[in-house]
């Protein structure tokens, strides 16, 4: 055997053929659904979900690549993928993230001698990165499922019960069919209206937590030596030295750079005003649950 014939790659089998030409598929399709999913989003989400599509475009040229004069005619995907891109394009990204975070997360590549650790090492950290965008989609919509479970709960409960006591009574067919839907409307009613007033009770109740924000413009005018903004943090749960430490920190970023940072910081220099929105964002609006538990 000569050199230059030991250097040639062996020709890839008709079996390897097969499997590189559904990875090229699926990478394809799975790009597509990412680039889907970014057209109905904006700013950071957008970002995150077009640098996905491009890591996805970069396999797919690797299985091109591969596969060189037999990529052969453009194959369909697997039908999980088809199924994800038909959610993408109806529904938007609630279920669409959950079944890419879980393809994601069994990638073949671990075990296909093919495949480059950067392919299966991207998968791996893709899976975290759609499970962190559907942990936001999920907080969107957990206030509305909420009351949608309630409503559906109280929908079969008591209106069930009340149909049985009438049927019990032995009365015509015509009062018990009256009867439930009388119930179906009143129940449908009452819980609406309860949804609406207990989000919107909540949503009062958080937002009367969060730090004012007028109160960003007394800092340079505050003793720094007095440290009174210590006590802010204290009542929000840091430690007398932590609070007193990043007090002082806060301050002298202010009259440092003229520029207020706000009451923002705790553990860590997280925002206090942070946990209270996004608990109003994971409640929902009021309209939204009421309308969500009157319908289910």
């Amino acid at each position: 055997m000569t050199a230059s014939s030991a250097a040639t790659p062996t020709a890839p089998t008709r079996k390897q053929i097969k499997r590189w030409q559904r990875y090229l598929a699926n990478e394809r399709a799975e790009a597509a659904v990412y680039r889907e999913l970014a057209l109905k989003k904006q700013g950071e989400e957008r970002e995150i979900l077009l640098g996905i599509a491009e890591a996805e475009a970069r396999h797919e040229e690797h299985w091109r690549t591969l596969l060189g004069d037999h990529v052969g005619m453009p194959r369909r995907p697997d039908y999980s993928t088809l199924l994800m891109g038909f959610l993408a394009k109806r529904f938007g990204s609630v279920f669409t993230l959950a079944l890419m975070q879980s393809a994601e997360a069994r990638t073949p590549y671990e075990k296909d001698d093919d495949a480059t650790d950067q392919m299966t090492a991207d998968e791996r950290i893709h899976a975290e990165v759609v499970r962190g965008l559907a942990a936001k989609s999920r907080e969107k919509m957990s206030g509305n499922f909420r009351a949608a479970v309630f409503g559906a709960n109280d929908g079969l409960v008591s209106n069930l019960a009340l149909v049985l006591g009438v049927v019990g009574s032995g009365v015509d067919t015509s009062y018990v069919l009256l009867t439930g839907i009388s119930g179906l409307l009143a129940g449908a009613l009452s819980m609406g209206a309860g949804e609406y007033v207990s989000v919107c009770s909540q949503r009062e109740l958080l937002e009367a937590s969060a730090p004012s924000p007028d109160t960003d413009g007394a800092l340079p005018k505050l003793d720094i030596n007095a440290n009174e903004l210590a006590l802010v943090y204290r009542a929000r749960g840091m430690d007398p030295d932590a609070a007193e430490a990043h007090a002082r920190k806060v301050l002298s970023s202010v009259r440092g750079s003229g520029v207020g940072s706000g009451l923002g910081g705790v553990s860590g220099g997280a925002p206090v005003g942070a946990a209270p929105h996004a608990n109003a964002e994971v409640v929902g609006s009021g309209w939204s649950a009421a309308l969500s538990s009157f319908l289910f």
